[in-house]
């Protein structure tokens, strides 16, 4: 009886391949991509010099993502993804005033913006980039338990806005901030521009844009127990994305509940 019972298991586990009518999980995501660095002048200041930025680049973009996925499609699998990385990146605004005694000095003021997150307060800007995908990949049935697959889709991205030069000049190029902060050499405030470029970015618009997606990946899903683990690596293009950010390979690792 014993012997049977083996026999069974071994056969229903070397039949069995990562296959799944549908499921649904979570996972890790990372981009390689990075955000360039940007800086230099911004605005000329007559008779004290000018407004100067330096804005550090940011690597490695990381985040959380969710996956849903259908395997009983004849010949291809459909996946419907959505993922959201970021990282936060330095920003240093550098203003000349006039000191108590008429002297030209510069005056550094490190941006923080409120980045929307309860119980966070202020901090350095964060560049985000959200994607919403529709896959569809051609799966390789040789090997049980490992389903690889390739494919690739449609993309969705939403993406925050930089304080990068371009961001900043048209910032303070505007009427009311040049009669508010700018009229009077003797009464520039660093601190006064600061706070209201940080309010500007944070009501800023997101950026939009479709585009598309290259996906290799495998699945795995072991006999009997409804759980898959998958890791996939994708490649986006187009999406309306800043230029400034260089997207790279992304990379999701995560698991889920399988049928």
């Amino acid at each position: 009886m014993r012997k049977i019972l083996v026999s069974a298991a071994v056969a229903l586990f070397a039949t069995t391949q990562a296959f799944a009518i549908a499921g649904i999980g979570a996972h890790f995501v990372m981009n390689t991509g990075s955000l360039k660095a940007d800086k230099g002048e911004v605005l000329p200041i007559p008779n004290l010099g000018a407004i100067t930025l330096e804005q550090q680049k940011a690597d490695g973009l990381k985040g959380l993502g969710f996956k849903a996925w259908v395997d009983i499609i004849p010949f291809v699998d459909v996946e419907l993804t959505a993922n959201i990385v970021g990282a936060r990146y330095a920003t240093v605004l550098q203003v000349p005033t006039l000191n108590e005694n008429g002297e030209i000095v510069n005056k550094d003021f490190p941006m923080e913006v409120d980045l929307g997150l309860p119980f966070f307060g202020k901090a350095t800007p964060l560049f985000s980039a959200s994607n919403f995908d529709l896959s569809v990949t051609y799966p390789f049935d040789f090997l049980p338990i490992i389903r690889p697959y390739i494919g690739g889709g449609f993309s969705y991205i939403i993406t925050t806005p930089i304080m990068n030069k371009k961001f900043v000049s048209k910032f303070l190029e505007r009427e009311d901030v040049q009669g508010a902060f700018l009229g009077d050499p003797a009464d520039i405030d660093a601190d006064k521009i600061g706070t209201a470029l940080a309010k500007a970015l944070e009501d800023e618009r997101f950026t939009f844009g479709a585009g598309a997606h290259a996906i290799a990946g495998i699945r795995i899903k072991p006999p009997i127990i409804p759980i898959a683990i998958y890791a996939n690596g994708k490649y986006y293009f187009g999406g309306n994305v800043d230029s400034q950010f260089s997207n790279g390979f992304v990379l999701e690792v995560g698991g889920g509940f399988a049928l």
